[in-house]
């Protein structure tokens, strides 16, 4: 499942109510889904790690405050797990400015040590600068006119920046897995996301997906977009009937 910013005061296509939410996560623990991380995921895939019956991933895009706000509080609540795939610069801007508006902000690197020591949150990469689409690119999408060589060398730089953030900021601390900034994905963007060492990637498009032995079933996860607008059954109906 597919979060982003968790809020009160506002409503749009990324923004959730904390009621729809507790619902969502209510319905996930009544129906007998276990959340998982990603990393079970991987474990699963290469070291034979069992998964529960029933798992899910909870993710949240972007590294908004108040995730930290709503949503880990009802994560303590219902005993869950969630992966929160943070932008680099983001989180930069608001360490250096302490800003802690549930409206606006977005994680700080204290906050994330905080959450990676309390145990439901695990942190993945959704590059450091490229969560745009007024830069000439689509996310981290190859430009039309991009020379291959050049592609994979911003892409690098960029992912590997916040890599080298976490483990400074983070002691050590490695993300695993790469989230597509809307999910805009070129066909060099995979084998360039292989090299760098992630052994995942989250995608933007829905459905389900089927966990093999096989790692490359990690890359390009699909996810589904929690919308605002339906009721916590009529969204989970469309899923898993």
């Amino acid at each position: 499942i597919m979060y982003h910013s968790v809020l009160k005061s506002r409503s749009g296509d990324y923004i959730v109510h904390p009621e729809t939410l507790e619902s969502d996560f209510k319905y996930i623990k009544e129906k007998g889904y276990t959340t998982v991380t990603i990393t079970d995921l991987i474990n699963y895939v290469y070291d034979d790690v069992p998964l529960p019956e029933k798992p899910i991933v909870i993710t949240f895009d972007d590294g908004c405050y108040n995730n930290l706000g709503y949503a880990v509080p009802l994560l303590h609540k219902y005993n869950m797990k969630a992966v929160i795939s943070i932008v680099g610069s983001y989180t930069d801007t608001y360490s250096a400015s302490d800003e802690t508006n549930l409206n606006y902000s977005y994680l700080r690197w204290k906050d994330i040590n905080e959450l990676i020591t309390d145990g439901y949150i695990e942190f993945q990469n959704h590059t450091y600068n490229s969560h745009s689409m007024n830069n000439g690119r689509n996310g981290c999408k190859k430009t039309s006119s991009e020379s291959a060589e050049h592609y994979s060398n911003f892409l690098s730089n960029d992912l590997n920046k916040l890599q080298e953030e976490f483990r400074n900021n983070c002691n050590g601390y490695q993300p695993n897995t790469f989230t597509y900034p809307f999910g805009a994905v070129s066909k060099e963007s995979n084998s360039i996301v292989k090299n760098l060492g992630f052994k995942a990637s989250l995608s933007c498009t829905s459905g389900i997906n089927i966990i093999t032995k096989d790692p490359n079933c990690l890359y390009l996860l699909k996810r589904n977009n929690r919308v605002p607008e339906i009721s916590t059954e009529q969204f989970f109906m469309k899923l898993l009937h």
